[in-house]
């Protein structure tokens, strides 16, 4: 895989608030263990249908299960197509039981299915239910700020993505999974932070054959950044020193740079096209 410079190809312009699972509850109800059991394997018709039938049969209101009921309907209606109606029971849920996190995800995924992604960024960098049912599902604290980055990131926000990644990987770019590090790479270039892509690309090229590595390390170049392109160069040529392309590449950035010595030595065992 290749990192391009395109902000649409990133992994981050295609993240999705994740789905709620209805695997955690406590459920004694044999009703609506049936529902969230339908939703877990994805038989949404079924569980619309159900959805209904129980919620003309509640005996005992309940402001928790009125509302998780309309939770499951929102999801149902939403996995099927029916932006409108999910977004309308959603808000339901919410005015019956406001302190929950699901009705809240169903509306921000209906916001950004509908592309409106500064709503939905307000909407969730300002959530903070407090005590949730025992049905809900919060959204992992590492989720939430990854979406609030592929949302910032789709609005241009560079520095909002970079202030919310740090805190989804506070542990640094060691933590982040391998595209989260190409979009960090990106990152580094829109922001002009060339010591950010340094640290990165370090990581990126040790599993990169020779011809993705010089195209990623000619990012640096194409970005003035040889200075920064240089020590890279010379990582990427002790792990494939038999490769004429990463020879000529560091030839020619140690006469840039001024090593003239290291650019006579490497240039040695054979005549080169410096062109290239």
């Amino acid at each position: 895989m290749h990192v391009t410079v395109n902000s649409q190809q990133a992994f981050l312009a295609t993240w999705r608030i994740p789905d709620l699972t209805f695997a955690t509850h406590r459920w004694r109800d044999p009703n609506f263990l049936e529902i969230w059991g339908l939703l877990r394997v994805r038989d949404f018709r079924y569980a619309l249908r159900r959805c209904k039938e129980v919620g003309e049969t509640l005996s005992t209101r309940s402001a928790r299960k009125e509302s998780a009921l309309l939770v499951a309907q929102a999801f149902a209606e939403f996995a099927t197509g029916s932006r409108d109606l999910a977004r309308r029971h959603a808000g339901r849920a919410l005015d019956i039981y406001p302190a929950q996190w699901s009705a809240h995800r169903i509306l921000l995924a209906t916001l950004a299915a509908n592309q409106a992604y500064k709503a939905a960024y307000m909407h969730l960098v300002n959530l903070d239910p407090g005590p949730v049912p025992v049905w809900d599902e919060a959204l992992a604290t590492r989720d939430m700020q990854t979406t609030l980055a592929s949302w910032s990131w789709l609005l241009g926000d560079w520095e909002a993505v970079a202030r919310h990644l740090g805190l989804a990987f506070p542990d640094g770019v060691d933590t982040m999974p391998a595209r989260i590090q190409e979009d960090w790479f990106r990152l580094s270039l829109y922001r002009d932070r060339p010591e950010d892509a340094v640290a990165v690309a370090m990581r990126l090229i040790s599993h990169r054959d020779v011809a993705m590595t010089d195209e990623l390390l000619q990012t640096f170049v194409q970005n003035g950044w040889t200075k920064e392109a240089l020590p890279l160069y010379r990582t990427a040529f002790e792990n494939a020193p038999r490769s004429e392309l990463l020879r000529r590449r560091l030839v020619a950035l140690c006469i840039r740079e001024g090593a003239l010595d290291e650019a006579r030595r490497l240039a040695q065992p054979g005549a080169l096209d410096l062109a290239a």
